[in-house]
């Protein structure tokens, strides 16, 4: 399956080694789609994939990924791993090289709350819809 998108976190590097005694590698990443209504898509690249990629906050990039699902004690778990990349502007810029571990809050506004004043005073006022 192939997803086009910008990379907008890239989370530490993980490792450990595996019960055949295999070192093993794995770095996370959140890529967010240029459709109508964006989805956000986390994703893992393993071992040597991840110097050979060299993902960074902000590319723009084609990946090519495996959808598997594995079940441990009953419950089922899913898992997105990345195999191939194509980076669509190899010479754009980039955000800084420091990690991002999250993507920034939106910034929300709250709406003017009214005066006591405002609030009783709905004598002349008719709130119907219609």
């Amino acid at each position: 399956m192939e997803i086009s998108g910008k990379i907008i976190v890239a989370l530490p590097a993980q490792g450990g080694v595996s019960k055949a005694g295999k070192e093993w590698s794995r770095q996370d990443y959140v890529i967010e789609t240029k459709e109508q209504y964006p989805k956000k898509i986390a994703f893992s690249v393993m071992n040597d994939n991840i110097m050979n990629f060299g993902l960074t906050v902000g590319q723009e990039v084609d990946i090519h990924i495996d959808i598997n699902a594995t079940e441990w004690n009953g419950k089922w778990y899913n898992s997105i791993t990345c195999w191939k990349v194509i980076v669509r502007n190899p010479g754009q810029q980039t955000a800084p090289s420091q990690p991002n571990y999250a993507a920034a809050p939106p910034q929300q506004r709250t709406p003017p709350q009214p005066t006591q004043q405002q609030m009783f005073d709905n004598d002349n006022k008719d709130d119907l819809p219609f």
